[in-house]
């Protein structure tokens, strides 16, 4: 399923660009976002999830290995971690030897532009760091790539990435090919 970006705010400010550098997924750290998303759930039913995507760094790219889920305050309207929460996640991160790169999370419809206080609430932001907003609280899958809100923090503030630069600059690692 194709999801067209729809913005659950209206700004005429909001700042786009193009991604800058290149990074690759693999194919286990989407699959366990797309596990994991869409379980942060309440008695009132669906809420928005987060995810952290860690990995390495080189100078030619930025490989994502592997997505961790932290504990958050959730609901239907709002997805939050204390420092402590996201601290947590670095920990781990840091112990498999693993940048922290970007972090991932749902909103409830079709929007997927930054939420008002979504450029607030990132911990600890840095130059070229990504932010994702996946809609429909991720219960469909995360490909492709580019139909998901893929924001940079570039020059002291985060922007939203055109389609074409997410499609050419994001690209997915296959677990295994087959060329028989």
């Amino acid at each position: 399923m194709r999801r067209e970006r729809s913005s659950n705010r209206n700004r005429d400010d909001l700042p786009t660009g193009d991604l800058r550098g290149r990074f690759f997924v693999t194919e286990g750290a989407l699959a366990g976002l797309e596990r994991f998303l869409p379980t942060y759930r309440g008695v009132d039913g669906d809420h928005e999830g987060i995810g952290f995507l860690c990995g390495l760094e080189t100078d030619r790219a930025t490989v994502l290995t592997t997505a961790i889920a932290p504990e958050a305050d959730h609901g239907r309207g709002h997805v939050r971690c204390r420092d402590e929460q996201v601290a947590g996640a670095i920990e781990i991160a840091n112990r498999l030897g693993l940048g922290f790169i970007a972090q991932v999370h749902t909103h409830p419809g079709g929007g997927t532009v930054h939420s008002y206080g979504d450029d607030d609430m990132i911990f600890m932001p840095f130059e070229g760091m990504l932010s994702m907003v996946v809609p429909h609280y991720a219960h469909y899958s995360l490909r492709p790539l580019d139909s998901l809100g893929v924001h940079q923090f570039q020059d002291g503030r985060w922007r939203l990435m055109s389609r074409d630069s997410v499609r050419d600059g994001i690209l997915l690692l296959p677990n295994e090919v087959d060329l028989r």
